[in-house]
């Protein structure tokens, strides 16, 4: 019946909010824009060459999404609104993620067993009490650092969650220096 009754423009806003709200049944591997759409994707704006103006600097959105997709860590931001709006798409994820999260309260993403956990950072980053909550785990041959950051503007108003997940077997393995250049096979 939708395929009867929506427009290829319907279809259009549909696919657009998808992006927002979550994919059903599938993550697609490629945007789907029909020839008339004029507006702009993330992929438009790069051929545009619109920066991201920062303090120290500024990013091409192909540029930061790199940096972000690149660093050996996954992230996760959730907004004041304790909504997850965004993570990091790096190769070798520690935790999988699908975008059917995004705009999800971050509550249904843990299990229903460490809701209290969850509740209680959340409680604490926004009355200011902590900023910072660490936890590791052994995971198979791995340790996973985990570390949540309540992140703040200028006046120290709670903007948000950030959280850091990081595989650090690696870094407990080193002994020594290494000083001279050697690279990892």
């Amino acid at each position: 019946m939708a395929l009867d009754k929506l427009t290829e423009s319907e279809w259009y806003e549909i696919s657009k909010q998808s992006l927002q709200i979550g994919f059903c049944l599938y993550d697609p591997q490629k945007e789907w824009k029909p020839e008339w759409a004029k507006e702009d994707s993330i992929n438009e704006l790069n051929k545009t060459g619109q920066n991201i103006q920062l303090p120290s600097g500024s990013f091409s959105i192909e540029e930061l999404l790199a940096i972000l997709n690149t660093l050996p860590i996954d992230m996760t931001f959730v907004d004041r609104n304790d909504k997850v709006k965004y993570f990091s798409q790096g190769k070798e994820r520690i935790f999988q993620r699908n975008r059917a999260i995004l705009n999800r309260d971050v509550r249904h993403c843990h299990p229903p067993a460490s809701a209290h956990i969850v509740d209680k950072i959340i409680e604490d980053f926004k009355s200011g009490r902590e900023d910072q909550a660490p936890f590791w785990i052994n995971s198979g041959d791995k340790m996973i650092h985990i570390n949540y950051f309540a992140l703040r503007n200028d006046k120290g108003e709670y903007l948000g969650t950030l959280e850091v997940s990081h595989d650090v077997s690696g870094y407990r393995k080193l002994e020594g220096d290494q000083r001279i250049l050697s690279y990892k096979k």
